[in-house]
């Protein structure tokens, strides 16, 4: 006799990224196991598991090559506390007296937070506008590793779609030729590049503690699925 089949339950939230309304389930048993073993990998591995966990526990609605980091992010924090628990035990060193606080986390309370001077629309000159895009999960661990690397601009330069003028859209062009576009930017220019990917939208935790031992209060937001993985 075949054993009876489980149902499995389905949860909704907004994309942060669009406002869209999304169902999402937990992740089973099997696919957990993937997600621990994927700790013993490296980043890059590491990504994929996550961003392959995110499609099958959105049944594979939505576009998932094309969210941003901060939507894989949230859904993945979502999906983590249906599935595991929404309390992670997280240990921080003082700000005083430098030992340690071990404490527990309620990740439910992690939000998307947005810096309202933040646009897509760059302004480069009083008639040159960029059009950005945010970067894709894997690439943004990319641009944390590399920010300060000559590869920066490479990679920079991804996440732009296209170039305004005042009587034109420039989006056919070659990936070289966008490159040595910025690499023609001043400083003041790249700068306002920089401040796309300074103040677009992260998942942020706000936590406070006590120390135990000398009674600081500390604070810190907590931002990376590091802080939350299992």
């Amino acid at each position: 006799m075949a054993l009876p089949k489980l149902e499995t339950p389905s949860y909704e939230l907004l994309l942060p990224s669009t406002g869209e309304k999304i169902k999402y389930r937990p992740f089973l048993v099997k696919e957990y196991k993937i997600l621990l073993t994927g700790l013993e990998s490296d980043n890059e591995e590491i990504h994929r598991i996550i961003t392959e966990l995110v499609d099958a526990c959105t049944y594979n609605k939505l576009k998932i090559d094309l969210l941003s980091n901060f939507d894989i992010e949230y859904i993945f924090l979502n999906m983590r506390a249906k599935s595991i628990g929404e309390t992670t035990s997280l240990k921080l060193q003082c700000n005083t007296c430098e030992k340690d606080i071990t404490f527990d986390m309620d990740i439910t309370k992690a939000e998307v937070k947005k810096d309202p001077a933040h646009t897509k629309r760059i302004s480069i000159t009083d008639k040159i506008i960029l059009e950005m895009r945010y970067p894709k999960f894997e690439e943004m661990v990319n641009i944390y590793q590399n920010f300060k690397s000559g590869d920066v601009v490479d990679m920079l330069c991804k996440c732009i779609t296209s170039v305004l003028t005042e009587d034109q859209v420039y989006d056919d062009y070659s990936e070289e030729e966008l490159v040595e576009f910025v690499n023609g930017f001043s400083k003041e220019q790249f700068g306002k590049l920089e401040q796309f990917f300074l103040t677009m939208p992260k998942v942020v935790q706000h936590v406070e503690e006590t120390c135990p031992s000398c009674g600081t209060v500390n604070e810190l937001n907590l931002e990376g699925l590091q802080n939350f993985f299992v």
